[in-house]
């Protein structure tokens, strides 16, 4: 039987299936070191490769973003670039997590996106993922309820399949 995933090769009349890139959307909640894990788990197991990502959105930029780059004449630089910076600690925690793991790992900060799922969808498919791990437990309340689930719609409009990890 082979490997769980979405690539396909094709042996007589069966199809093998295998998973070869893993995609770990990294996000700011308490639940990231496990969806980690998780990911980093199954790249190890099927010696697949990894990426983690976290996404920067437009609404992340956000009123702040645009009353910054009113009152400064169009400069926005300084606050992506410390978005962009705390973003690069969310991914820092994924290569030390890949090093205890003994796994080689990719990061990757995805800026400008019109929302965190287009983002990891768009990524996923730019890159040919063939799994992305993504977590259920990110925004919690009001937040949820007006954004909507990224796990939803990543696994709505992904190309492949996805793991929701909670």
């Amino acid at each position: 039987m082979g490997e769980i995933g979405h690539t396909t090769t094709t042996k007589g009349n069966d199809q093998e299936l295998l998973i070869k890139k893993i995609l770990i959307a990294v996000d700011k909640s308490e639940y990231t070191d496990k969806i980690i894990k998780y990911g980093l788990r199954l790249a190890k197991s099927l010696r697949a490769e990894v990426t983690a990502v976290h996404v920067i959105d437009r609404s992340s930029l956000g009123i702040i973003g645009e009353l910054l780059a009113y009152y400064r004449g169009g400069k926005i630089e300084v606050y992506e670039e410390a978005l962009r910076k705390k973003a690069k600690e969310f991914l820092g925690e994924a290569e030390l997590l890949a090093k205890k793991e003994g796994v080689q790992i990719n990061t990757e900060v995805i800026m400008n996106e019109p929302s965190a799922a287009e983002g990891i969808v768009n990524y996923a498919s730019r890159t040919n993922m063939d799994l992305i791990v993504i977590g259920t437990k990110g925004m919690t309340g009001a937040q949820k309820f007006l954004m909507g689930g990224v796990a939803n719609k990543v696994a709505s409009h992904a190309h492949c399949s996805v793991l929701a990890v909670r």
